[in-house]
């Protein structure tokens, strides 16, 4: 398993690996979910496309975390750019039902006309500076520009270890702290956009182990935050 060697090393393993903890047990209910057709609320085929989507979201999450053990982080940050690609995609569809339809049937359908459309129409709902504290898209985006080396400071640099660059399909056995800096944020990133997806499936079941375990992952995140303050 993946373990961080840098700075507050101790904290953020024991958050990665609750990280782990939280994508396997929320895998299994956001998938119950989907596949009870006595509590979910969608029609049969909207569910088929729905659990497609979210399938997704959890096998790059898993591939994501398995290409970071094996230290091969340009397909781990392409796994999670997906990951998070999907998660935008299933809160469109299941928060607006109504673009299931279009979605389906339209091989044109574009998620960021979509987006933009809510986006117009929540800027006319007076702003909460408290309702958001993390932004999918932003992350998201920031993701694209790093994979797509729009970025060179993190998307090349940081593969530069002693000086040196590791020749095979890998980082190498050790990572520079530079690169292990963007695994820390990206592993982060990854917990608040599950846990942002996770809340769609909270509005209508709720389970009390995977409460306990986001106030346990959650209390670490503050005290992670808390150190780099």
């Amino acid at each position: 398993m993946f373990e961080f060697t840098i700075k507050n090393a101790d904290i953020l393993n024991k958050f990665t690996a609750k990280t782990r903890e939280y994508i396997n047990k929320t895998y299994k209910h956001t998938m119950g979910y989907l596949a009870d057709g006595n509590v979910c609320r969608f029609t049969d085929n909207e569910r088929l496309i729905l659990i497609a989507i979210n399938k997704s979201v959890y096998q790059n999450l898993y591939s994501f975390l398995h290409l970071n053990d094996s230290n091969m982080q340009f397909a781990a940050f392409s796994c999670l750019e997906t990951a998070v690609y999907a998660m935008k995609l299933y809160a469109v569809l299941a928060e607006n039902p109504e673009y299931l339809q279009d979605y389906a049937d339209n091989p044109d359908f574009s998620l960021e006309e979509c987006e933009a459309a809510l986006s117009k129409d929540e800027e006319e709902e007076e702003y909460d500076e408290n309702t958001e504290q993390f932004s999918l898209k932003e992350f998201y985006n920031s993701l694209h520009i790093i994979n797509t080396f729009g970025e060179k400071k993190y998307s090349i640099f940081p593969q530069v270890n002693g000086g040196s660059i590791y020749l095979g399909l890998s980082s190498g056995d050790v990572l520079s702290e530079e690169l292990e800096n963007e695994v820390r944020k990206n592993i982060i990133g990854a917990y608040l956009s599950l846990s942002k997806h996770v809340e769609i499936f909270s509005k209508s079941v709720s389970d009390k182990k995977i409460e306990k375990l986001e106030r346990e992952i959650y209390e670490l995140f503050i005290e992670y935050l808390k150190k780099y303050s």
